[in-house]
């Protein structure tokens, strides 16, 4: 065999394992993003049983940012009285920051989709007439791509749900359906949480503040020495009128 089709066959050869570890790779995507819809199905038969379905919400939130591969997330509520949306649970650089922060619901990305019901993917915010670097600016932040989400319960708009920054790729559809069924779930755990202190069953101080390890990511332990009932502003303004 000569020196050439030698050179040809190793070219190909190096062709078909970059073609082999693409695949490989969609492949393992593929099926974290099918174990997740299943969690998701099984936790929205649960949430409500939860003792504190926002702990149980807030792990479904980082969990979901870590499938599909953002830097940074959150869960917003609709305040009604103001029409703001009021970050309740926030995952990433500006978690201390962002929790109780307050976003007009006329401007940015957030707002179109709260008036607009629908969700968006913006992969360059500045390209983008929508986004508003209000906060970016706030917090010496930068959204460079960003998806955003409505929460919907029974056609009403309950609040938004957002990740920001995927690290190595483009947002797409598929992770908007992923977000879309977490904020059912999420719709669901509010909904809940606001009918037990309705009912009497519950009170606000019952629904503490999710607590955070070291890296981050969620824990449902509750340390000893916190204060009663909501001091996160965000939690105390979720449920009182």
């Amino acid at each position: 065999m000569s020196a050439s089709a030698v050179r040809l066959l190793q070219q190909e050869n190096i062709r078909l394992k970059k073609e082999v570890d693409i695949l490989e790779t969609r492949t393992s995507t593929l099926y974290q993003y099918f174990e997740t819809v299943k969690r998701l199905y099984w936790s929205s038969q649960q949430i409500i049983k939860e003792e504190n379905p926002l702990f149980a919400l807030n792990e479904l939130l980082y969990e979901m940012i870590e499938v599909i591969g953002a830097r940074d997330g959150s869960l917003s509520h609709l305040d009604e009285a103001t029409g703001e949306l009021v970050f309740l649970l926030v995952h990433g650089d500006l978690r201390q920051q962002l929790r109780g922060y307050r976003l007009q619901t006329d401007t940015g990305i957030a707002g179109w989709v709260v008036n607009n019901q629908d969700p968006l993917i913006v992969n360059d915010t500045r390209q983008d007439w929508r986004f508003s670097s209000a906060v970016d600016q706030e917090f010496q932040f930068l959204t460079q791509s960003i998806m955003t989400v409505p929460i919907i319960n029974q056609g009403k708009l309950m609040g938004v749900s957002q990740l920001l920054n995927k690290k190595d790729n483009k947002f797409n559809e598929a992770d908007v359906v992923l977000l879309l069924l977490l904020g059912q779930i999420a719709a669901i755990a509010l909904n809940e949480v606001g009918t037990r202190i309705a009912n009497g069953e519950a009170i606000e101080s019952d629904f503490t503040d999710p607590i955070y390890d070291d890296d981050n990511s969620p824990t449902t332990s509750i340390v000893e020495d916190t204060t009663s009932s909501y001091e996160d502003p965000a939690f105390a303004e979720l449920f009182l009128e």
